[in-house]
């Protein structure tokens, strides 16, 4: 496609060079012509000047336009050598991956001949004896005993850490009220002196039932 503009832009050229061989001549014989002696003379030699100095214009262009075309040219080929050598490395890469998948394959299929012809391995199963599912009876019930040993020991531990609170309340509330404060009196006596498990229950229910209003609240 390219050679085929650069033959049809030099034959355009040649064209053009033709032409102005053509009408220089044409004006050369022009002025050579005998001229009557009516005709302006001067106006003669004008326009044989004025066609002189547009022949040589467009000389001056057509050869600037035939060195445009040779650098045109030389570019053409430039480019077509960088398609030759793109195209051969293209075909050398696919050479070689071809290669390369063929050295894969061949080493797969030693593989796979490799594996068909060694023995094949006997798969061991372990069966569950009797006395093996009670060992694991006796592991689950004794990891079930600690936790429930655990958790029945943490329960306790809070109960206590409870009384312990309850009991540093109450001292607390000793010494911050007077001594002969009625209210004192009251659970001293009943609880330590004289120790009534009735008023006990009684004050065991009113507290609890104040300790949850405000729960609620």
């Amino acid at each position: 496609m390219k050679e085929e503009l650069l033959e049809a832009i030099y034959g355009t050229v040649e064209r053009l060079e033709q032409k102005v061989d053509e009408l220089s001549a044409s004006t050369k014989n022009a002025g050579a012509e005998t001229v009557p002696a009516s005709n302006d003379i001067t106006k003669l030699d004008k326009s044989i000047n004025a066609l002189f100095i547009k022949e040589e214009e467009v000389r001056g262009k057509i050869s600037k336009l035939r060195d445009a075309i040779v650098v045109f040219a030389d570019l053409i080929k430039v480019e077509l050598g960088k398609n030759e050598q793109r195209n051969k490395f293209l075909v050398d890469a696919v050479k070689q991956m071809r290669q390369d998948n063929n050295v894969s394959s061949k080493a797969l299929q030693d593989k796979l001949e490799v594996m068909n012809n060694s023995p094949q391995k006997k798969v061991v199963t372990h069966r569950f004896e009797p006395t093996s599912k009670y060992v694991l009876l006796f592991i689950g019930g004794l990891a079930l005993f600690l936790v429930l040993s655990i958790w029945g020991n943490l329960t306790q531990w809070r109960k206590y850490q409870d009384w312990e609170e309850a009991e540093l309340k109450y001292r607390a509330l000793k010494m911050v009220l007077p001594s002969d404060d009625p209210n004192i009196r009251y659970i001293e006596k009943h609880f330590n002196v004289q120790r009534d498990e009735d008023i006990i229950n009684n004050v065991r229910n009113r507290v609890t039932a104040y300790e949850d209003s405000i729960r609620t609240h």
